[in-house]
């Protein structure tokens, strides 16, 4: 009998995460527009305004570009087209003499060939399914 308590609190719970999930999901999809917004002019604004590199802001944008792949069901080819637009722009930055710039736009690009791989590696094993 104390197990068909405890089996009912699980169901319950989970039907509460998925009433939570439902909710979230909902507020995301709102606001992905402004969620994308947000990723880009951040992570233009850490190469080209922040002095310092700080690995917190790294990982917090990079997992706010992976919400946004998911929001906006982007394919592995927009971040590696991301990837290369940084990549092109680095050696403009080394003439230019801007190296810690260019420094931050070579991380960037590989923080997106990274999301990007995994991402095609992801919709690869989709397909053979």
């Amino acid at each position: 009998m104390e197990f068909g308590i405890y089996l009912s609190f699980v169901f319950l719970g989970f039907g509460a995460l998925n009433k939570m999930f439902n909710k979230i999901s909902n507020f995301l999809n709102k606001y992905r527009f402004l969620i994308l917004i947000f990723c880009g002019v951040g992570i233009l604004f850490d190469i080209f305004f922040l002095k310092l590199t700080s690995d917190f802001l790294i990982f917090f944008l990079t997992g706010l570009w992976i919400l946004t792949v998911k929001l906006y069901k982007f394919e592995g080819r927009v971040s590696v087209g991301v990837a290369l637009g940084f990549l092109v722009l680095c050696p403009f930055l080394l003439i230019l003499k801007k190296e810690a710039i260019a420094e931050k736009a070579a991380i960037w690009a590989y923080m997106f060939l990274v999301v990007g791989i995994i991402q095609m590696l992801i919709e690869v094993r989709k397909e053979k399914r």
